[in-house]
């Protein structure tokens, strides 16, 4: 098969990068302090490589990794291992030396230590600190890739994942994505792989790609995965921008779910890289990419995990998405509000995602009939599906897409299907006793109608279920194009958003 590539665009370092990395800290302090830090988490990391020596990745203060942890330390390229770097394996065995050396994991370096990366005072610009977003998450990296221009192949990439799941960690970062379009799910055994972790309780997030600002061009967009878009910061102001390059949807695979996901930092990234120095140094460098996006919210995904151990990936790809912020976020191509083709739900908020208040979960086994409504033969799904048991489509019910449970909600409008009616189904994860009312932004000339109005929770982990009608409002106009809509959930405390897109073509 053809190759994986890495999704690695670089940036020069600029004087903004140590604003940017303080105003990041800033925004994590209130979600450390709920969620101590990611402790107890492990987050795998599949890259190209890591100078597994830098200070970033030093264990002053760290607890043993849990003892469900089965990982090894087998690196040619990591004399040992500790209590924050608790495992590395290399894959890359079929690549010449020279490419599996080229870089001298750069990369790997860098995502890992946004995801998890120990707090670090630098030498220059006052002595500032850098940190992942995780500080007390621990790791374990993959190599899975060579030289950035020779890609990671798919095999293992399978291969890794697998291990991963073995060894025991809780999420899975991916800062690399398919350089063929259009690969369909059951063509790609990534896509299985992934699946497999899911099931097992493993998060995924990944990196959307770089081919924006190309509608249609995201990648890793298998909706048990957190597909991550990048954002540009502006500390000054609060807001974010979509950069151009981030990749952006609609999904040309996955039919109904809204993608990217989320957006988070992706330029002017500023984080480990290869010591240089003579005397072993921290250094440090600014990359920009969805590369660094995804790595990024695997550190946020390793702390609500951490504060909520028994909540599954897809409730934490929920608290991920509905807490997000998107009235601040414009596209950098346009100058205009960003649309949730390029942001998703919006900017995470690590912070509010870790008291998100709903979730919308999705049990594994729901995808299989969603996949079916997609059209996949028995033999394609179980393609997917493998190493579970075999299913058959026929006689299964089937699963619109528009109907899995997502945070999301995207609906198609035509002549012959002229109002479309979707189901959805919360869990509250906030306080016992809780009343949520339905407030809805919708685009003129389009109505949404929620049935029922409001929910009333008396239990944690009880559920309710609600429709959402959309059709052409009365008297509006024929007009065919994508518009965005948003439904969100209020209560006293908490505010539950789900992005909207809304297709017409009448």
């Amino acid at each position: 098969m053809a190759p994986t590539k890495l999704v690695l665009q670089i940036a020069v370092l600029s004087s903004e990068l140590l604003v940017a990395a303080s105003a990041s800290m800033q925004a994590h302090d209130a979600a450390w302090s709920s969620s101590n830090m990611g402790q107890g988490v492990v987050i795998g990391v599949l890259d190209d490589g890591i100078d597994a020596g830098h200070p970033s990745f030093r264990d002053e203060g760290m607890s043993p990794p849990p003892a469900r942890w089965r990982g090894r330390c087998k690196h040619a390229g990591v004399a040992a291992c500790n209590n924050k770097l608790v495992g590395a394996r290399e894959f890359t065995r079929h690549l010449p030396p020279s490419s599996a050396r080229a870089g001298a994991g750069t990369h790997g370096t860098h995502a890992s230590s946004v995801a998890a990366g120990a707090p670090v005072r630098r030498r220059a610009d006052g002595g500032a600190v850098v940190s992942g977003v995780a500080p007390r998450a621990q790791l374990a990296f993959y190599q899975v890739c060579g030289a950035a221009q020779q890609g990671c192949s798919r095999g293992p990439i399978m291969h890794a994942i697998e291990t991963a799941m073995a060894d025991g960690v809780d999420v899975l970062s991916l800062s690399l994505g398919d350089d063929d379009d259009g690969v369909s799910f059951h063509e790609d055994p990534v896509v299985a792989a992934t699946f497999s972790a899911v099931t097992t309780g493993v998060f995924v997030c990944a990196a959307a790609g770089n081919k924006g600002p190309t509608p249609g061009s995201v990648t890793n967009d298998a909706p048990w995965i957190l597909t991550v878009g990048a954002s540009r910061s502006h500390a000054s102001d609060h807001s974010a921008t979509i950069p151009a390059f981030s990749s952006r949807g609609p999904s040309r695979s996955n039919g109904g779910v809204l993608k990217p996901d989320i957006v988070g930092p992706g330029v002017d990234v500023l984080a480990a890289v290869p010591r240089s120095s003579p005397d072993g140094a921290a250094t440090f460098a600014s990359l920009s990419g969805t590369s660094m996006s995804a790595p990024h919210l695997a550190g946020v995904a390793a702390l609500i995990k951490s504060a909520h151990p028994t909540w599954s990936p897809a409730a934490i790809k929920s608290a991920i998405m509905t807490t997000a912020d998107a009235s601040s976020v414009t596209d950098e191509t346009t100058g205009a509000q960003a649309s949730h083709f390029a942001m998703g739900a919006g900017l995470v908020d690590a912070a509010k995602a870790i008291h998100p208040g709903l979730v919308y979960d999705v049990a594994p086994e729901e995808y299989i009939p969603y996949l079916c409504g997609l059209g996949y033969t028995d033999d394609q799904v179980n393609r997917i599906i493998f190493p579970a048991p075999a299913v058959q489509c026929v006689g299964m019910e089937h699963t619109e897409a528009k109907d899995l449970n997502s945070a999301s909600i995207v609906v198609a409008l035509t002549e012959e299907r002229p109002a479309v009616t979707v189901r959805r189904t919360v869990t509250n994860v906030g306080a016992a006793g809780s009343v949520y009312r339905v407030e809805v932004d919708a685009p003129e000339g389009i109505s949404i109608t929620v049935v029922p109005g409001e929910l009333q929770f008396d239990e944690v982990d009880q559920k309710a279920s609600f429709t959402v009608t959309v059709e052409r409002a009365p008297g509006s106009a024929s007009v065919s194009g994508v518009w965005d809509a948003q439904l969100a959930w209020l209560s006293e405390e908490y505010v539950v958003r789900s992005p909207m897109s809304i297709s017409t073509n009448f």
